[in-house]
């Protein structure tokens, strides 16, 4: 079968490029706008004990805040006690008070605990009517309604702050790995090739996989929540599983293109090399998959995002 697989890919291999290389068209316009459909969090499930608690407290509790956002004060000169302090912290609260998804504030001058013991730092309670991986949504909102002042800073905590950070970092690392690892990948390539031409055939099979993939991502998670981690997963994971698939497939038919046609060197390849990478990548891709079975959203997304992405490469 992969044989005859071999022989019709190299006799329809305008249709076989085309068809890929539209894909890869079509998911550039997608890839910038991958973060605003993903999401952060997934650790949870609505059928443990305390996600269940914690509806029941919605449900009960009409002032109950399912997430808390902090808002720490600090200042080198003033302390809380001091009037200019409280006035500076009002400032910067009065236009988040003002936002509609704030239920309600827990100002540190209604609590002395949330007062630091010297004085100079202290923390107000914003309490907001979305989850905690919806608020991060909010928080660009809520640092441009925040009003600075020279004798107070203002610092953001809780977790709507953690998970706008970890979608920031998150795209952070993607970047950073994507400069680091696509380099020396094509360092080492160019030392197993001796060519350039050689080493952009993994490289570019790994763009191809990783953007079809993403493709593939962003009409799922229409449908169904997917952790913003599948960025991080499918990046390296697909650009991993390409390349070390695609130099199977290259060593092996630059052993049979000095001896055999050219499309019989082709099909002898698929044959050999392509058989027992099929059967590699089908083990790794029912192992992912298993994954998929979970109720928690992260497990789910790299378990759907692991086998896809072995799937394509």
């Amino acid at each position: 079968m992969f044989y005859r697989i071999g022989r019709w890919s190299y006799r329809h291999r305008r249709l076989v490029v085309l068809v890929w290389s539209v894909a890869f068209i079509l998911a550039i316009p997608i890839l910038p706008r991958m973060t605003d459909v993903l999401k952060v969090g997934g650790f949870s499930n609505p059928t443990i004990e305390a996600a269940r608690a914690r509806q029941l407290l919605e449900d009960e509790i009409p002032s109950f805040s399912p997430s808390t956002l902090v808002v720490i004060f600090q200042s080198d000169t003033l302390t809380a006690f001091e009037p200019q302090y409280s006035e500076a912290a009002n400032r910067a609260l009065a236009g988040v008070m003002r936002l509609p998804e704030v239920t309600g504030v827990t100002a540190f001058q209604q609590n002395p605990a949330q007062i630091s013991r010297g004085g100079h730092t202290a923390y107000s309670l914003v309490q907001l009517s979305l989850s905690p991986e919806q608020s991060q949504r909010l928080m660009p909102a809520i640092r441009e309604a925040i009003v600075e002042s020279p004798e107070v800073t203002v610092t953001l905590a809780g977790a709507p702050a953690f998970y706008e950070d970890v979608e920031r970092i998150s795209e952070q690392d993607l970047r950073r790995a994507e400069v680091i690892a696509i380099p020396f990948a094509l360092i080492a390539l160019v030392i197993v090739f001796g060519s350039v031409v050689g080493a952009a055939v993994p490289l570019a099979v790994g763009a191809l996989s990783v953007a079809a993939v993403i493709g593939l991502l962003w009409l799922i998670a229409h449908a169904v929540d997917m952790s913003i981690f599948v960025l991080n997963l499918t990046t390296m994971l697909g650009l991993g599983l390409a390349i070390d698939y695609s130099l199977f497939m290259t060593s092996r038919f630059r052993e049979e293109a000095p001896h055999r046609p050219l499309v019989e060197a082709i099909a002898v390849t698929v044959g050999t090399a392509g058989r027992a990478v099929f059967f590699s990548g089908l083990t790794v891709l029912i192992g992912l998959a298993g994954l998929a079975l979970f109720d928690f959203m992260f497990l789910r997304s790299v378990g759907v995002a692991g086998a896809l992405v072995v799937a394509v490469a």
